[in-house]
């Protein structure tokens, strides 16, 4: 199991908001309502705030404990040493605003977990993504246990519910090693998507390990 210590210091400690190019990143200290006990017990307190020009887009939050693969070696099909269909956070976006998920699917104001999966390595998504790792949105009020979703298929299918469409909602996890130490906000000068970057520190088995993250929190793929 692993226990993100360093990323609860971070957003303490991470009380001034930061700029980067439109979009604004604060640290609140409150748990979204709508998930179920579950999931809620299971998730950090602090969270991060995204917002645009006109307020509050979406909130995040981090389970507090979540399991790494041991010996971990990360390849071009897979960045991140989570398991498919794990718990990895949750997160609200807010009522009346224009916010969309990887895929420039509208995202509905709500609560939605966030569990991990790998993109099909087939035509169909070929060169949508320069990764293949992503947190998939489920909405909270039917993603009510935190056990892992067994299969690709069920995940994908209950990932969808969250957009109203047939395909996931999903956000892309992009390479880690540049993530901060501390939790910022960056825009690629590439695809000019934004990222939240930031470390945490991680169990593997019984040895504590850092975890980069770098997750897409504004910004759609062109394909």
């Amino acid at each position: 199991m692993l226990r993100l210590t360093v990323f609860a210091a971070c957003l303490l400690a991470s009380t001034a908001a930061v700029r980067a190019d439109e979009h604004e990143l604060e640290t609140i200290n409150e748990v979204p309502k709508g998930l179920s006990p579950a999931i809620e017990k299971l998730l950090n307190s602090e969270g991060f705030r995204i917002s645009g020009e006109k307020g509050a887009l979406a909130d995040l939050w981090l389970v507090k404990d979540l399991a790494v693969e041991p010996d971990f070696k990360s390849s071009l099909s897979k960045l991140y040493a989570f398991k498919p269909g794990q718990l990895i956070g949750a997160i609200r976006i807010a009522d009346g605003v224009q916010y969309t998920d990887f895929k420039g699917q509208q995202m509905k104001g709500g609560v939605y977990t966030l569990r991990y999966g790998l993109q099909p390595m087939d035509g169909n998504h070929a060169g949508t993504s320069e990764t293949s790792d992503f947190l998939l949105a489920l909405p909270a009020a039917i993603d009510t246990k935190a056990d892992a979703i067994a299969t690709k298929e069920e995940l994908s299918e209950e990932s969808a519910k969250a957009a109203g469409s047939t395909h996931p909602a999903i956000f892309s996890l992009v390479d880690p090693k540049r993530a901060s130490r501390k939790p910022k906000l960056e825009v690629d000068d590439f695809t000019e998507h934004t990222i939240l970057s930031f470390t945490g520190e991680a169990k593997e088995g019984d040895k504590s390990v850092k975890l980069k993250v770098r997750l897409v929190v504004v910004g759609q793929s062109e394909g």
